[in-house]
């Protein structure tokens, strides 16, 4: 007993131990690419709840165990950095934040440091999440128009790769049609949650009444007749697997950036005339200077 207890209460086994505590802070990384790049679905949410429970009072314990630990206190900082994005943009995903909450919160008034400086990143952490909150509140609620999105049509290509589907979109005017594009590989399962890939391009949006008639003619999806989208210009195979190209600026992920920003379409496409402007002139001086030098030849 005596040997049991001169092992637990060792310094360098709480140290030791402390290093634990890092598993919980690396899932919140993970949850912070969740939820920018996913849509989180629950393949079954009361086990995911209880797992998720259930782990973060154990990692709690090892908190309180190894409170004293220097690497406690910074995976205690690190967890308070990490919670912001995921609670502003997963706010109401209960199951997930109220454990990451507790596990946060718990973290950081447990650990030991100088008082002072505690209470310095206390203060910066509580600004933190003041200033971010309203940041985000006034950027989804006031600069961006609201719209209700209703999916009418969806289809996955032949080759499985990509999938199209359609939005009714209505919103402060006519309302209109949107198409979008997504790769439909890119979706990740795991026990208790399947993330659902949200990387989209816009190919067709019209005002009402519009119709869009989509079809799938091998790797090409024709709107209307027309062609809007073809797969061999953002897929390619390396050594058997499927390598998509997102290079296109006007691949965006629908997770974050799900609804119209009037301000930044303005914003972009000014400087889309700009940038279109300045390709003329370059192109311009470039064939006066080979006129200029064949001249001289």
């Amino acid at each position: 007993m005596e040997k049991v207890k001169k092992i637990v209460t060792n310094k360098w086994f709480k140290l030791g131990v402390s290093l634990l505590t890092v598993s919980y802070t690396a899932l919140l990384v993970f949850f912070v690419y969740a939820v920018t790049f996913f849509d989180i679905k629950y393949t079954n949410k009361v086990e995911f709840a209880v797992f998720y429970s259930v782990y973060s009072f154990l990692i709690c314990g090892l908190m309180l165990y190894t409170r004293e630990s220097p690497f406690c206190s910074i995976f205690a900082m690190a967890n308070m950095v990490l919670f912001l994005p995921v609670v502003l943009i997963d706010f109401g995903n209960w199951p997930l934040l109220v454990p990451a909450a507790l596990v946060t919160l718990f973290s950081f008034f447990s650990c030991k440091m100088n008082v002072t400086l505690k209470t310095v990143l206390g203060t910066v952490f509580l600004l933190m999440y003041i200033v971010g909150g309203v940041g985000y509140y006034i950027v989804m609620n006031v600069f961006r128009a609201t719209t209700v999105d209703t999916l009418t049509a969806a289809e996955v290509s032949p080759s499985g790769s990509f999938r199209y589907y359609t939005l009714d979109v209505q919103n402060n005017a006519t309302g209109k049609t949107v198409v979008y594009i997504e790769p439909n590989n890119l979706d990740k399962n795991f026990k208790f949650i399947e993330l659902d890939n949200t990387i989209r391009k816009m190919i067709k949006q019209a005002n009402k009444p519009f119709t869009a008639e989509c079809e799938w003619k091998g790797d090409k999806l024709y709107i209307n007749g027309d062609l809007y989208f073809d797969e061999a210009e953002y897929l390619k195979e390396i050594n058997g697997q499927e390598v998509y190209n997102f290079e296109d600026s006007d691949w965006i992920y629908s997770s974050t950036f799900n609804f119209d920003y009037p301000l930044i379409d303005t914003i972009n496409s000014v400087k889309k005339n700009i940038q279109k402007k300045l390709d003329e002139k370059e192109q311009t001086a470039s064939e006066t200077s080979s006129e200029a030098s064949s001249e001289t030849e």
